[in-house]
């Protein structure tokens, strides 16, 4: 493995075919962050002091400012990409006037910042990287051409024009972010020795290999000195985002946050997973918290909006396990200070309340950050966070598939209850389908994610009121009764049979669905040491929900028929509540609905989010229950 050079002479033919193809190029927004890269380092190579020290270097630098220019110019249409195409041609037009590094290396980094933030650049690393496992791949891999220490000195690359990079090269260090050598890893360099790996290394390979390489030229001196940085001077732990330590070159973080930050920078690389163990989350939050304020203050509601909604949706919903797992209390207090400010802000109250409401949120994210902070969660805080995650979702989801399969078995409903066991099974498989594609293909969003949820929850909740109130309006009903117990399968007719079915289906896929994103968020805080407490505390929720289950079946059988009609009946019809609320809550998280907010605590288990819509919406259900109840009551009674 090759990697571009820290002198390159690409020959003008190839740079005739890159203009050529630059459509396909520029569509891809990663490689021309690894341009903008190369411009920024090698340009020393061209020109010092206003002076041409290499024509051939300075013809490429010309070149390669006309392909970014150019790909730039081609790029979709975006929120900043003007600003983005006037930096290019200021670069284009530095080069052209011979101007002093610096200014190249200034203009080098605003392009590189504005690619990051307007294009949702860069995909991030799922989980810290196995440096371990990417050491063994660089002596397989990288060791013949850059040498066994990284040095540029591998064997079979002494041949080679240009020659291997030597990742031990401190002034190469500086100049590159860990996203262009993925890039590179990722799609190798036309032109030199250095193959692409994309189709041969997987992507958690290959940013291994970034991180691995990418800390080559940090000294132990420097990692000592910014261990110490990140863990003590504060603030220091959200200025350093994993987004940061990814797509900044060390120079840049040097020069926006200065030298402390610039040797924690050096610690991460060398230890990712400090960053990953002290929780992205929170310093994602915060960053749009502080986001939200300053919208608000300058007269951009919608944007703070979107902001607060995303600070909670894409940050702190993500700890929420695993700070109540360590402390509860805290964990509630901040939830509702997020509360507080999206009501500041939806209410349209002053910017100086909306930044009360700000700076009082971000205070519990420092006291969460602290309380998560160390090498990752405790063993008993891990296994809590880990069995309370897993219980709770699948308590809800087991009752209702329970009370149906009771149902049917005490009815001898043979097929119903294959159609129902057709549903939880074809749940199961949807959500190793989205665990898949959470983890490989794409990325859910807050908004998408809590769409999903709440979407889910309304239709769940609105079909098991019909269950619940359809079983109530039979359960005493002798003709009813007697029917079912004979013929059961012909009684319930194929419509009502798939009615069951979907039940069970959206029962169980919502709690499957908002399981997986948890147990990602838990995954992030676990180190070696406590990746079996996860896994224990899965095994005692897999036990614990088996007992509710074999309870549940013993009793539903023992119980007469019309009594366990009207039990299952008033089992359904309160879990369709707390799903309206939980459903009607997650459609206000994704701003889809408008939230009001009420003085009271939050009771998750019940469903009960302090918000006017919410609350009206619970209180509307149980009321018309209570009504077709009574009705039902009435009419049995008069039968």
């Amino acid at each position: 493995m090759v990697f571009f050079p820290a002198k390159v002479r690409i020959p003008a033919l190839l740079l005739s075919v890159l203009f050529l193809c630059l459509p396909a190029y520029a569509s891809n927004q990663t490689a021309l962050v690894q341009l903008v890269e190369y411009v920024g380092a090698d340009y020393i190579n061209a020109v010092v002091e206003g002076e041409i020290v290499s024509p051939e270097e300075y013809a490429e630098m010309e070149e390669f400012t006309a392909l970014l220019a150019e790909g730039v110019a081609q790029l979709p249409d975006a929120d900043g990409k003007q600003d983005l195409q006037r930096q290019a041609e200021a670069l284009q037009q530095a080069v052209t006037d011979k101007a002093g590094e610096p200014r190249i290396k200034t203009l080098a980094q605003s392009i590189r910042a504005t690619l990051v933030s307007v294009y949702g650049i860069p995909v991030s690393p799922k989980a810290a990287p196995d440096l371990d496992h990417a050491a063994t791949l660089y002596q397989t891999q990288c060791a013949a051409c850059h040498g066994p220490e990284g040095r540029g000195d591998g064997p079979a690359g002494a041949a080679m024009e240009p020659a291997p990079t030597d990742f031990t090269d401190l002034a190469r260090y500086n100049g590159r972010s860990l996203l262009g050598l993925h890039t590179t890893i990722t799609q190798g360099v036309d032109g030199t020795g250095m193959a692409a790996y994309g189709d041969t290394l997987s992507d958690e390979d290959r940013w291994a290999l970034a991180f691995y390489v990418g800390a080559k030229a940090v000294s132990d001196e420097m990692a000592e000195t910014g261990k110490t940085a990140f863990n003590r001077i504060p603030g220091m732990k959200t200025s350093l985002s994993l987004d940061t330590l990814v797509a900044q070159a060390p120079e840049d973080v040097l020069k926006e946050q200065g030298e402390q930050a610039y040797a924690a920078l050096g610690y991460l690389r060398r230890q990712p997973s400090a960053l990953f163990n002290q929780n992205r989350f929170i310093a994602l939050s915060d960053a749009r918290l502080e986001e939200a304020g300053q919208a608000y203050a300058n007269g951009d509601r919608q944007r703070a909006r979107s902001a607060a909604l995303s600070a909670y949706l894409d940050g702190f919903e993500m700890i929420e396990q695993q700070l109540a797992a360590v402390d509860g209390d805290l964990m509630r207090r901040a939830e509702s200070d997020f509360m507080a400010v999206r009501e500041a802000i939806d209410r349209n109250q002053g910017a100086e309340r909306v930044g009360e409401r700000v700076a009082t949120a971000r205070t519990s994210l420092a006291e969460a950050a602290e309380a998560l902070s160390g090498d990752g969660l405790s063993p008993a805080a891990t296994f809590s966070a880990s069995f309370f995650i897993l219980f709770r979702e699948g308590l809800e989801a087991l009752l209702v598939v329970a009370a149906l399969l009771t149902f049917t078995r005490k009815a001898n409903a043979t097929n119903a209850t294959r159609h129902i066991h057709l549903g939880w099974m074809a749940a199961l498989l949807a959500g190793g389908l989205t665990w898949y594609a959470a983890n490989s293909l794409i990325t859910f969003s807050g908004a998408s994610r809590e769409m999903t949820e709440g979407v889910a929850g309304v239709v769940a909740a609105l079909i098991l009121f019909y269950v619940g109130f359809w079983m109530h309006s039979n359960s005493n009903s002798q003709k009813w009764l007697g029917y079912i117990r004979n013929k059961v399968d012909d009684a319930l007719g194929s419509g009502t049979v798939w009615v069951l079915t979907f039940v069970a289906f959206i029962s169980v896929y919502r709690e499957i669905f908002e399981t997986i994103l948890f147990y990602q968020a838990l995954w992030s805080q676990v180190t070696s040491a406590t990746q079996a407490y996860l896994f224990y505390g899965i095994a005692a929720a897999v036990a614990s929900l088996a007992v509710v289950c074999v309870l549940f079946f013993r009793v539903g059988m023992r119980l007469p028929l019309s009594l366990f009609f009207r039990v299952t009946s008033l089992v359904l019809l309160l879990l369709s509540v707390v799903l309206l609320g939980r459903g009607i809550a997650a459609l206000q998280e994704a701003g889809v609905l408008s939230a009001y907010y009420l003085g009271v605590p939050t009771i998750e288990w019940l469903g009960f989010f302090p918000t006017v819509q919410g609350v009206a919406a619970q209180v509307l259900a149980v009321l018309l229950g209570v009504v077709l109840w009574l009705r039902g009551n009435h009419r049995q009674e008069g039968r």
